[in-house]
């Protein structure tokens, strides 16, 4: 029982933790330099903020995502454990005999690495310059990014291979690597979408008075819509492969426990699509009020919290057989 609980938390954790790295990323790499130019240099000392908290979040998921790495093999050596041999003797097996364990020691490996590289970032470089930015003196703003982002984007993308070749691809037999290439890109859409959204509504703002709304805060949303739209394309087209790929009949979503899961899943995806379309066409053409503002944050952080549902269906998908 506790094994049942425990599996799909842990594995909640875990998705959503890489979800918030990927975040940082992709705010990083798509978000930041769309919003420099659109504020230009009135808005670079703002903008270099934004960046170190952004920076300051990766550091910290990567830290906490150690915790639940131990956590993971708790959970593991609990399903595997045999109450007839030494308990060190199981962990050895599973560490050092198993494809899962070189896994599990390549996340061990990442995180700690991802943080450090997370923190150097923090630290900024002098004399860089926004992209976009009118004045090319601005000092400590985010343009170009440091070789830290660069390190922290490749790490991030090892991660995510970490949770593609744990994931239900890898028991596919025919067109594995594809497969397992889909499951990579659905995680990395994933976290593009909901975790830089998150980034923006809890760190994206700039000091200042909660009602008054500020030029970067609104050019970020307003840049990271591209970004989402991309994921959003991403995430059904593997998905349908993915699903595709788990099924033996579209009976299966109705008549099998993984189906009604993976059905729930795609509904409650299907509203996130629908809040973040709504804040698409009505919220960002009138975001630049404070009223407007408000509306679509607070439509914005149900897109959020929703997803953390649709994550949390996954985690039970993953530690449900397939039919």
């Amino acid at each position: 029982m506790t094994e049942s609980i425990l599996a799909p938390l842990q594995q909640w954790l875990l998705f959503s933790g890489i979800a918030a790295a990927v975040g940082c990323i992709a705010w990083r790499g798509f978000v930041a330099p769309r919003a420099a130019r659109a504020t230009g240099a009135a808005g670079a000392p703002a903008l270099r903020e934004v960046e170190k908290r952004v920076a300051t979040v990766g550091a910290a998921t990567s830290l906490l995502l150690i915790g639940v790495w131990i956590l993971k093999m708790v959970v593991q050596v609990m399903g595997f454990r045999d109450p007839f041999v030494p308990l060190s003797e199981d962990i050895n097996f599973l560490v050092l005999e198993t494809f899962w364990g070189t896994v599990w020691m390549a996340q061990g490996a990442i995180l700690p690495l991802l943080a450090g590289a997370f923190l150097i970032a923090r630290r900024g470089r002098e004399g860089r310059q926004v992209v976009g930015a009118v004045s090319p003196q601005i000092e400590a703003a985010p343009l170009a990014a440091s070789p830290a982002w660069w390190l922290a984007g490749a790490l991030v993308l090892f991660l995510v291979a970490t949770l593609a070749l744990s994931s239900h691809a890898m028991g596919v037999e025919s067109g594995r690597p594809l497969i397992v290439a889909a499951d990579g890109m659905h995680a990395l859409a994933a976290g593009g979408w909901i975790g830089s959204l998150g980034l923006i509504l809890a760190v994206g703002r700039p000091g200042g008075a909660p009602r008054m709304s500020h030029p970067l805060f609104v050019a970020q949303l307003r840049s990271f819509s591209a970004l989402a739209i991309a994921s959003v394309f991403t995430l059904v087209s593997m998905g349908l492969v993915l699903s595709w790929t788990h099924l033996h009949s579209p009976s299966d979503l109705w008549t099998t426990t993984y189906g009604r899961v993976l059905s729930a899943k795609v509904g409650a995806a299907g509203v996130v699509m629908l809040l973040g379309f709504l804040n698409w066409r009505r919220g960002l053409p009138g975001s630049d009020s404070a009223d407007g503002e408000d509306v679509m944050r607070r439509r914005a952080a149900l897109e959020v919290t929703v997803a953390m549902g649709v994550l949390l269906l996954t985690a039970i998908l993953t530690h449900t057989a397939k039919p």
